[in-house]
């Protein structure tokens, strides 16, 4: 396979894969003999996959203020 046949098959597989898979790009595998591959990168971890749903749990409601009137009424700065 040619360089230039190399890279167009790239772009069709690259056209039909998913967002979380890695690109496909050109290599030459040996003199004159290109191949698309995927990069890999070893010791990375392999990816999860994604999760169908994710949970929502409602936020507890907001606690009261525990300060007299006296001081939640007061401005950040003192009285004016």
């Amino acid at each position: 396979m040619t360089r230039a046949e190399a890279a167009l098959r790239c772009q069709e597989l690259n056209h039909e894969r998913s967002e979380r898979d890695p690109p496909w790009i050109a290599r030459e595998v040996s003199p004159g003999d290109w191949r698309p591959v995927r990069p890999r990168i070893p010791g990375l971890p392999p990816r999860e996959p994604l999760k169908a749903t994710t949970e929502a749990k409602p936020k507890p409601p907001q606690a009261d203020d525990p300060r007299t009137s006296v001081f939640r009424n007061v401005p950040p700065y003192g009285a004016g």
